[in-house]
């Protein structure tokens, strides 16, 4: 494995963040007007680029790697629904999108997991289909977001962010709220 800072962002939200949401209870928040819950998360997630990285903003020449995982929000142009995404994005090339991992009722979901059921698959296609998205950082070379032209959503979520501090559950209550699903794709506690 190489000793790239995306690595190190990535072990850091997992031992600190992601085991810790209680994921359930985000999928309802993604409803609220307020969104208090989903901001919270999204700070934490925040604050492990700035712990990791050192720095919230980014160009062609920030990183030797030339790739970033950073914490952000997207939102469904079918229907408005948003989420909590982790955005990969090519330093190199201008801010260029290469992967989005949701963060669902069934935890940090890859949409390019050979492996998941055709439900989940269903479920974030319906649920999310084709979407804007933005992000905590600023990229500055990149040519694709443009953070005044977001929709209102996005652009309140990544202006309160930082005004929610993130309560960690217990593992137990992660485990207990997380929906898992099967080799059937059906879902259980």
């Amino acid at each position: 494995m190489n000793d790239y800072k995306m690595n190190f962002y990535v072990d850091y939200i997992n031992q600190n963040v992601l085991n810790r949401i209680n994921y359930a209870r985000l999928q309802e928040d993604y409803q609220t007007e307020e969104k208090a819950y989903t901001k919270s998360v999204l700070n934490a997630l925040h604050q492990g680029v700035m712990e990791v990285y050192g720095t919230e903003t980014f160009d062609r020449d920030t990183l030797e790697e030339g790739f970033v995982l950073l914490p952000g929000v997207l939102q469904s142009r079918e229907n408005g629904n948003v989420c909590i995404a982790l955005l990969e994005l090519d330093l190199s090339s201008s801010g260029e999108h290469w992967g989005t991992d949701y963060l669902t009722k069934y935890g940090c979901i890859n949409p390019r997991e050979e492996e998941m059921p055709d439900a989940v698959r269903q479920f974030l296609k319906e649920t999310y289909g084709t979407y804007d998205y933005g992000y905590t950082a600023t990229l500055t070379d990149d040519i694709h977001v443009d953070k005044e032209r977001l929709p209102d959503a996005l652009k309140e979520i990544l202006a309160d962010f930082g005004n929610h501090v993130f309560v960690p559950c217990s593992r137990e209550e992660v485990s207990e709220n997380l929906l898992d699903y099967t080799e059937d794709g059906d879902m259980e506690r």
